[in-house]
């Protein structure tokens, strides 16, 4: 039987009435906010009432579980994130998390029970729009985060992590007994929209993912001189503003040379102090995104990045100073689970292309623990992280329906 796809409407439209509206248009639920607990403890209810067991780890990843006629054996795992960026769209992340309760909830209407326990997992603060650092659940249970690389962090606001974890009931200083390297899972399945234009473009049902491209972030605090911009002549000015728009071209020019190992870069941010129209500004800093699927290539460019900078301090008369604010790597999906799905979305009649992932995912944290796959559906034009993101009910259901299906195989493997 397929998944009740009202039904799965339904709990879209509740858990996305839950937003944060002062930020303007599309989707603002960020980690750790009002908003982010709203849509925890409704979606924790729901599973509740599908008669799942959840817990909550030291970090708010969210676990409901529901048990196997053999409880001891190694659960199959599927999940994603609820948490948005701010002003994105109604289907990233929250996908995963919503289309596996309703996998489950399909499952109790046929009243199937699966040899293996099956656990539905929710990462807190998938996105990095609040502090910077994004995967932040994943990697603390991975054991790739901890207490000392975050007791500093701030969010974009300004607010320490610590202040902001405490109101919603969490001890910073006791985040890694989150940490958990053998979590006992057979596997772990991502289901996400592509957030790129591939399967749109090319009219394919199903992305399977091969491998998943990793961040390298970094911010360049850009330090000139600030002057009158009325009376210091032309030559003897230190712009820090006009410096760091020639990082941001040379990072897109590296990005461009390097485009066919599958580098990309981008300038997202820029601050400028003082920031007022008759001053040569004296200070500007960018927040900068390098990725690659491939960790040798994505830091070679790195390398390039940093000899355009140094370049530019000596033309310039400027001093950048490079702190690094998050370092992913990339890393190849399961052989045997990439060729379960395509085998399983052959058999359900739909067309699918095996493909990296250029953007990160929680995913990629996981597979270090256990065998990892994720499952792509079309994003209407590629569009994501903006509240035009839209994918159809039907590449919804598709999606769902396979990831039942993969989902099902594997709770009965020996």
């Amino acid at each position: 039987m397929s998944i009740n796809l009202d039904r799965l409407k339904v709990l879209f439209s509740e858990i996305n009435a839950i937003n944060d509206e002062s930020f303007g248009a599309g989707m603002s639920r960020l980690a750790y906010t009002s908003e982010d607990k709203a849509a925890r403890e409704l979606f924790i209810a729901r599973c509740k009432e599908a008669g799942l067991k959840v817990r909550i780890d030291a970090i708010g990843n969210i676990f409901a579980r529901r048990e196997g006629t053999e409880p001891e054996l190694p659960a199959v795992a599927f999940g994603s994130h609820l948490d948005t960026v701010i002003n994105g769209g109604e289907f990233d992340g929250i996908l995963g998390v919503l289309g596996g309760l309703e996998l489950i909830r399909s499952l109790n209407d046929e009243g199937v029970q699966t040899r293996r326990p099956l656990e539905l997992v929710v990462f807190e603060c998938e996105e990095s729009s609040r502090f910077n650092i994004a995967t932040l659940g994943s990697k603390v249970m991975c054991g790739k985060l901890g207490f000392e690389k975050l007791k500093d962090v701030r969010d974009f606001q300004g607010r320490a992590i610590s202040e902001i974890f405490s109101e919603f009931g969490i001890d910073l200083a006791s985040i890694e007994k989150a940490k958990n390297l053998t979590p006992n899972y057979e596997s772990f399945f991502e289901l996400h929209i592509e957030q790129g234009p591939l399967l749109d473009n090319e009219n394919i049902q199903i992305g399977v993912v091969s491998a998943i491209a990793a961040p390298h972030r970094f911010s360049v605090r850009v330090q000139g001189q600030a002057q009158h911009s009325g009376t210091t002549a032309m030559k003897y000015r230190h712009d820090a503003l006009c410096a760091a728009a020639q990082i941001v071209l040379a990072v897109e020019h590296v990005a461009q040379e390097n485009a066919v190992n599958g580098v990309v870069a981008t300038a997202g941010n820029c601050t400028v102090k003082p920031g007022v129209m008759n001053v040569v500004p004296g200070e500007a800093t960018l927040l900068i995104d390098l990725r690659g699927i491939d960790l040798a290539t994505r830091e070679a460019a790195y390398e390039q990045i940093l000899a355009e900078i140094s370049h530019i301090e000596a033309q310039r008369g400027v001093k950048c100073e490079i702190k690094q604010l998050a370092f992913d790597e990339p890393c190849a999906l399961d052989g045997r689970l990439i060729k379960l799905i395509a085998q399983k979305a052959a058999a359900l009649g739909l067309s699918f292309e095996i493909m990296p992932s250029g953007a990160g995912h929680d995913a990629m944290h996981v597979s270090a623990l256990c065998p990892t796959a994720m499952i792509f559906i079309p994003s209407k034009d590629g569009i994501s992280h903006n509240p035009a993101e839209f994918s159809s009910w039907s590449d919804i259901a598709n999606g769902v329906n396979l990831l039942k299906s993969v989902v099902l195989e594997t709770a009965e493997r020996v």
